[in-house]
């Protein structure tokens, strides 16, 4: 025995065995004793047996237990309550078996879940099995009543088949049918389109005939009876062409109308024209035989000043030549340029006078400034251009930047200035209009504007734009006996520099500007509040279509002068005179169109024709950009 002091209790052998086997088992135990992750105490008591049991010697269970007892060492004797501890081990026991209890229940729920979930499966995959049975037969089935009905429409659609195909081959019958009368009817109507156009031809030739014949009929009886003899074996040349001519006459009213024919007649009218050429020519070298010898041996006369290139007109040419403008034409033409050279001769002297060159270079500046600044920006501004060029021409002072001009100071000022701002207002059209086609409409406003106050305005207009375009009279001048080339080109609005001719692309594109002003004219409304109405109005473009309609195209200039018109007038032209301006274009569409065609294939006449083809299928002329609304100013 140690000195120590130890507890004593009062134990018998059952509990100190307890305890015993707790000491044994204590070293052993790691971790918790209690909860699901406790240690298995079962197992290490029976292991603790088992070791007490395999380790018997012999013994008895008296010497065994003396054996242990001498063995351990004797328990200390502690404050703790060892009668709390076995209890503690026996609730952890307990609690051990509750939840060996709990994990053998879920176990057991867990396998009649499962088992369970088998049967439901097993229950499911029949069901799945007899809805694959049932889907399979409704499939079949469907299949079925498809095929039924798909035959059933192949029947159908062979039926329909049979009964397209029937109703194709009456349709292509009756196609067939139809395009033999209408390849009928075409040819029948081209048979009388051409018929139509030799007869055309035939009644130009015959007018042409007639008039050839009068004429050499006239200069015959125009020469005196003494001097006939002389001229009688170029009538006897005549003779043959009448009888040719009767021939065929006969011929066509027995109803042989064909292009033969009308060669025939051309032919004649084309030998007429010579002979009467060669007869005027015999009567001027006869004349001029005549003259020579009659001339007295005196000192010849100072010759007559030849007039400038500016005064030189056609105007006393003009006489006789039906056939290169209309007598209409030609009576407004000689009007204005009589008027023209009226007011060149009246301004002479203020023109001529060195002393009055600032008077005219201030004149000039009071009209080419506001001309140069019209523009439709506003009907203050355009009214602002208008009010200080008719107090120009009104003899009033006018504004000019910060001057002051009265072209009154002098007689002739307002003739001066009323000649010079016509020009210059022509001299826009071939400049800013020829650039800018948006540009005619202001300044023809202001033109129409000025010509409703001032009538001689209007007129010198016209007289100058006649000048530079004579293709507005319209005047397709001639070059006349003994005129130079250079003097020719100059009559048809060509200019020269340095003694070289412009191009001719610069040269249409001049006509075509001034065209662009003469023709925004047309359909220029008068001013609010203006009772008068348009002095050169629409009419005047209707009658200029008509005279350029009656007479022989020439080519790029017939075409562009054409086409600006149309393009600005046409639309207004449909809203006044309706069905008659479209018979009008019907008629430049399919009769001036082709005999445009045989002297122009230039680009004007190509986008003339583009223009006449889209009216014909749309029966109406685009607007022009531009235009001012009517109550503009």
């Amino acid at each position: 025995m140690n000195s120590r002091s130890y507890i004593s209790f009062d134990l018998n052998s059952h509990e100190q065995s307890i305890l015993a086997n707790a000491a044994r088992i204590s070293p052993q135990v790691r971790g918790p004793t209690i909860g699901p992750n406790a240690a298995d105490l079962d197992a290490l008591t029976e292991g603790l047996n088992g070791m007490a049991i395999g380790g018997n010697t012999g013994k008895s269970p008296k010497e065994q237990e003396e054996e242990e007892s001498n063995d351990i060492e004797p328990m200390p004797r502690i404050t703790t309550n060892i009668k709390e501890y076995i209890e503690d081990i026996a609730r952890i026991r307990k609690v051990q078996s509750l939840e060996k209890q709990r994990k053998d229940a879920v176990q057991k729920e867990v396998r009649a879940r499962l088992s369970r979930q088998r049967m439901q499966q097993s229950e499911l995959d029949a069901i799945y099995e007899d809805a694959q049975k049932n889907l399979q037969r409704k499939l079949a089935l469907l299949g079925e009543e498809a095929e039924r009905r798909v035959k059933q429409a192949l029947e159908e659609q062979e039926k329909l088949n049979e009964i397209q195909e029937e109703k194709m081959r009456e349709a292509m019958l009756a196609n067939s049918k139809r395009v033999d009368s209408q390849q009928m009817k075409l040819k029948q109507f081209r048979e009388k389109q051409k018929m139509n156009v030799c007869i055309e031809a035939l009644q130009r030739g015959q007018e042409k005939f007639v008039k050839c014949f009068e004429t050499f009929a006239r200069t015959l009886m125009s020469i005196e009876k003494a001097q006939l003899p002389n001229y009688m074996a170029l009538n006897e040349k005549a003779k043959p062409m009448m009888t040719t001519y009767e021939q065929t006459i006969k011929s066509i009213a027995a109803g042989n109308i064909t292009e033969g024919a009308v060669k025939v007649i051309e032919g004649l009218v084309e030998e007429f024209q010579k002979l009467q050429q060669e007869l005027e020519g015999k009567i001027a070298a006869d004349a001029k035989e005549a003259a020579e010898k009659v001339i007295q041996q005196e000192v010849p006369k100072a010759p007559k000043e030849k007039p400038s290139v500016d005064q030189v007109d056609t105007v006393h040419n003009v006489q006789g030549l039906n056939q290169f403008i209309s007598p209409e034409g030609q009576k407004q033409y000689i009007k204005v340029m009589d008027l023209l050279i009226g007011y060149t001769k009246d301004i002479e002297p203020l023109t001529k006078d060195e002393s009055l060159k600032k008077f005219r270079f201030n004149c000039q500046k009071a009209i080419n400034i506001p001309v140069n600044a019209i523009s439709g920006v506003s009907a203050a501004h355009l009214k602002d251009k208008y009010d200080k060029l008719a107090c120009l021409l009104s003899g009033n002072t006018a504004p000019c930047g910060d001057e002051q001009i009265n072209a009154g100071a002098h007689p002739l000022g307002k003739k001066f200035c009323m000649v010079l701002l016509a020009k210059k207002f022509v001299n826009q059209g071939d400049t800013m209009v020829a650039s800018n086609p948006k540009a005619a409409y202001p300044i023809a406003a202001v033109i129409v504007a000025l010509w409703q106050k001032f009538p001689d305005f209007g007129d010198l207009f016209l007289a100058h734009a006649y000048r530079e375009c004579p293709y507005l009279v319209p005047y397709f001048i001639p070059q006349f006996e003994g005129q130079s080339t250079e003097e020719y080109y100059r009559a048809l609005g060509y200019k020269t520099t340095n003694d070289t001719q412009e191009p001719q692309d610069m040269y249409l594109k001049r006509m075509s500007g001034i065209a662009r002003l003469y023709a925004a004219i047309f359909i220029t409304k008068p001013r609010m509040g203006e009772t008068q109405s348009n002095p050169h109005c629409l009419k005047n473009g209707w009658m200029w279509l008509c005279n350029v309609l009656n007479m022989d195209p020439l080519p790029d200039i017939c075409a562009t002068v054409l086409l600006e018109v149309l393009q600005i007038v046409g639309d207004e032209m449909i809203r006044v005179y309706g069905r008659q301006f479209l018979k009008l274009i019907f008629v430049i569409h399919n009769q001036y169109l082709p005999k445009l065609k045989l002297v122009d294939e230039g680009g004007p006449r190509v986008r003339l024709e583009v223009l006449l083809a889209k009216v014909m299928k749309e029966g109406k002329f685009d607007q022009p950009e531009g235009v001012l609304h009517p109550n503009f100013w």
